[in-house]
């Protein structure tokens, strides 16, 4: 009898195997390849400029991020931000009908401790990035209320800004 426990368990191994095999060579498919939900971006000044801002406020903000229309593309998302595997993915609908007001934003997160903050952003010469805002997180011990925040923000978007020569530049 052992004999034939034997024989079927090669024999379903060898039947199992290659489906076995070929589940494992076909990678699952994640967020950041979802086109519904993400899109490749390359920004490179903008990633270097995220990273560099960030590093010169760390103690002031939690969250640092850049929004906009990439070149040649119609969908507004993340171009840069302090965690890379967040480029590319697409802005919010809240986030985009905060940006259509205009104005910056500061909402308060009470279980993150946080003011969550929106602001539109322009290149050094007031020039428009093509939906272009940035987004960043004031911890509460930074700031006592929204507006607090928002002056924390609004003086490193302008940080931000200054250094941007043009939309173009984002991209190089």
């Amino acid at each position: 009898m052992s004999i034939i426990k034997g024989i079927l368990i090669c024999s379903l191994s060898l039947v199992l195997a290659p489906s076995v095999m070929l589940a494992q060579a076909k990678p699952a498919k994640s967020a950041s390849q979802d086109p519904s939900t993400y899109m490749h971006v390359n920004a490179p000044f903008a990633q270097a400029l995220v990273l560099k801002v960030k590093a010169a406020h760390d103690d002031q903000i939690v969250k640092l991020g850049i929004h906009a229309v990439p070149p040649s593309e119609t969908d507004n998302v993340i171009i840069a931000n302090i965690t890379p595997s967040k480029n590319g993915k697409k802005s919010s609908p809240t986030d985009l009908e905060k940006l259509a007001a205009g104005k910056p934003v500061a909402v308060r997160i009470d279980k993150d401790k946080v003011f969550d903050l929106l602001i539109p952003m322009t290149d050094a010469k007031g020039r428009d990035l093509d939906g272009g805002f940035v987004v960043m997180e004031v911890p509460y011990s930074k700031a006592n209320n929204e507006e607090e925040a928002l002056k924390i923000g609004v003086a490193i978007r302008d940080d931000m800004q200054s250094q941007i020569p043009s939309k173009k530049a984002l991209y190089k």
